[in-house]
């Protein structure tokens, strides 16, 4: 048991990490409990993650760029992304789960609007977005097909909401889709896992993949493929050492209120981190994320580095 739960803060499914033009956010880290294998008991788990992403790294490929500055068009600056992601899990048996996620979202973004100065060059104009409120819901259903006593595997399936607002704006327009709160789209969420532990060592496994299935206001986003392999070590019976390796691939947004130029990317990144048991129900945990390969469509806002904290707790 001390082996599986500080190994399952580090499984990350349902990563939500999405780099956009303007930089919408989520760490792609998950504090889920559902799939940590020794859950066999029925029971609730409320989990609770704050998030910090500062994407100020404009990038076009593999490389940082400078802004194009083109007339007609705007040149992104930066955005901060402050989460909060709650997570109630429930266990209804030993093979069978619900999970659901609703995060709620703060940021900040600020771009600039090249002008013609009507001399042949640019009039730069600063515009600033800050706005805050309730992201899409998902809701999960996960399947466990083997279990012995070292080693789980099984699915999860489901859907993300379109519970976000779409018409998030300043006192002149709104944000660009990217930027919002929401999608507007309904996504299907398939994914499959493997945990095993021995002793004080534990590592995992995890695919997920995320379709859309139903769009709004034409903004199509693009899909998105995880895989993510990680490893916990039990430094005391109480404190856990992690580190974890997530890989992503997003292919580009389509639809009218799109910007499929400036959409879709390849990353990959370390995340280490560390959990401590506060009582038998209750641990804290904290993780740095580090981009290590990041290769981006177009020019995108990207981060430097991440960072999560959080609560675990069963009922």
């Amino acid at each position: 048991m001390k082996v599986i739960q500080p190994l399952a803060l580090t499984l990350l499914l349902l990563p939500l990490a999405a780099q956009a033009s303007c930089g919408g956010a989520f760490c792609s880290l998950s504090t889920d409990w559902d799939i940590q294998g020794v859950a066999s008991k029925p029971g609730v788990r409320l989990d609770i993650r704050a998030e910090f992403i500062d994407l100020d790294q404009l990038r076009s490929g593999t490389h940082k760029v400078a802004p194009a500055g083109e007339v007609g068009e705007h040149d992104e600056v930066r955005t901060i992304n402050r989460n909060l992601l709650t997570t109630l899990d429930w266990n209804i048996n030993a093979d069978w789960g619900m999970t659901f996620k609703v995060p709620f979202i703060s940021r900040a973004h600020n771009h600039i609007f090249n002008k013609d100065d009507g001399l042949g060059g640019t009039d730069p104009e600063v515009e600033n977005w800050n706005f805050s409120g309730i992201g899409d819901v998902q809701a999960l259903a996960r399947y466990r097909f083997y279990n012995d006593e070292h080693a789980n595997a099984g699915v999860r399936f489901g859907l993300k909401l379109p519970t976000g607002s779409i018409h998030e704006r300043n006192s002149e327009e709104e944000a660009e889709r990217t930027l919002q709160p929401g999608s507007g789209s309904v996504d299907s969420l398939l994914g499959a896992y493997y945990n095993h532990h021995d002793g004080n060592l534990g590592w995992f496994a995890q695919g997920m993949w995320q379709q859309m299935v139903s769009d709004r206001d034409n903004f199509k986003p693009g899909r998105k493929l995880s895989a993510d392999v990680g490893i916990s070590y039990n430094a005391t019976p109480d404190l856990s050492l992690m580190l974890q390796l997530n890989l992503q691939h997003k292919s580009r947004d389509s639809g009218a209120n799109a910007e499929p130029a400036d959409s879709g990317s390849r990353t990959v990144s370390i995340s280490p981190g560390l959990s401590y048991r506060i009582t038998p129900a209750v641990q804290v945990y904290g993780f740095v994320q580090k981009p290590l390969y990041q290769n981006m469509n177009g020019a995108q806002l990207t981060p430097d580095w991440s960072a999560a904290l959080g609560i675990n707790t069963a009922f």
